[in-house]
């Protein structure tokens, strides 16, 4: 680095797994990890329900803080906090990462934002639109940066699928993108889980469901001729799961009329089984399919396979990409927030609140048809 790095203060809120993943790769070395090292990350304040827990956190997952602190760019060690309002108050953060439970999503970023913080909020980010729009004004009115955590559209291998796609037209007109995205839990964790308790928003929709929907979104909304038409001709099916009726299976479409003669997304999502390892995503065009591997979330190649138009099976020649992985990749997305802040922006352009917002009416119509009702009084705002 031959200028001296715009340092991103973090205040880190809920000291869990996700939490810890994305701390770790926060403090990565920009220059080890194939990034361009103009913004850096320290991690200056954890909140969790004790000051014990948050202390745990620190030494377990980022001792030294992040990457500015370690390389002597910020003289701040990271502080432990036994409640969420000192993170948010903390005179040394510039940011607060909400990685709770998703019913606390909309108030844990509420106080942020109110506190003055710039946010970004693990998906997904509300329980409903209602709650993601009432967020979205309040850091409107504060000019205050707010983000979904979909870190899946920050990754180089999105970024040269798009290309691919669209500049290079690799498979010429898109016709069909079919996504899945299972994990089997109800084997493996009891009923108190969050994934299987409706208290928590439990389930595979919310929780699995951005990710064969970022792929719907990127590929087909954001399609250059689409001109971010939403999707018509939304159909659902729900299977709930008996013992606690949070939705075990659920799958949708969802049509793309302005594309060609019309292109359709097939999404799944299941909490009973696994994906696949070798294809969980599908873009099928006019001259052949790209196929991305297991996980749906993180995908470390796509195969291009190129044909020609006809009838039945067709013979292709493929082409492999590979875009190898450091950590979990929750670097990419971070390092695109601290250039949003630094620039001063409020909004990302590579996921805006437009996408959100379009997002969570899509979830709230598919819990619709499904019949999947939250507990009284989990969501905060309802319309």
């Amino acid at each position: 680095m031959t200028t001296k790095p715009f340092v991103l203060k973090w205040g880190i809120v809920g000291a869990g797994r996700i939490s810890g993943f994305f701390v770790r790769d926060l403090i990565l070395d920009p220059t080890k990890s194939g990034r361009d090292g103009d913004v850096v990350h320290a991690v200056t304040a954890v909140g969790s329900r004790s000051s014990q827990k948050a202390e745990e956190f620190i030494k377990d997952n980022c001792p030294q803080g992040g990457f500015a602190q370690q390389s002597g760019l910020l003289p701040v060690a990271p502080a432990a906090f036994g409640s969420y309002a000192d993170v948010y108050n903390h005179p040394d953060v510039d940011i607060i990462y909400v990685g709770t439970t998703h019913p606390s999503h909309y108030e844990d970023c509420k106080n942020a934002l109110e506190a003055g913080k710039h946010v970004l909020l693990e998906k997904p980010a509300t329980l409903n639109k209602a709650e993601f729009k009432v967020l979205s004004e309040l850091a409107q009115s504060k000019k205050l940066f707010l983000m979904e955590a979909v870190w899946t559209r920050f990754f180089p291998l999105t970024f040269a699928l798009e290309k691919a796609l669209f500049e290079d037209q690799a498979i010429g007109e898109i016709r069909r993108l079919v996504s899945d995205f299972s994990i089997s839990f109800i084997d493996v964790v009891d009923d108190t889980h969050r994934m299987l308790n409706p208290s928590l928003g439990g389930g595979g929709l919310l929780d699995l469901g951005p990710y064969p929907l970022v792929w719907a979104m990127l590929v087909l909304y954001r399609h250059p001729k689409n001109n971010l038409n939403p999707p018509t001709n939304l159909v659902a099916a729900m299977t709930k799961f008996g013992e606690t009726g949070i939705d075990l299976h659920t799958s949708w479409s969802m049509d793309f009329p302005n594309l060609g003669p019309g292109a359709r997304a097939n999404l799944s999502v299941s909490i009973g089984v696994n994906s696949p390892k070798d294809v969980v995503t599908r873009i099928q065009g006019t001259h052949g399919e790209i196929l991305l591997p297991w996980a749906t979330a993180r995908p470390d190649k796509f195969i291009i396979r190129r044909s020609q138009p006809g009838r039945g099976a067709q013979d292709y020649t493929e082409e492999v990409h590979e875009f190898p992985i450091i950590g979990q990749g929750l670097h990419w997305e971070a390092d695109a927030v601290a250039r949003c802040i630094r620039d001063g922006k409020t909004e990302s352009e590579r996921m805006p609140h437009a996408d959100t917002l379009l997002t969570m009416s899509i979830f709230d119509e598919i819990r619709r048809q499904g019949g999947y009702v939250y507990p009284e009084g989990l969501e905060k705002v309802t319309l």
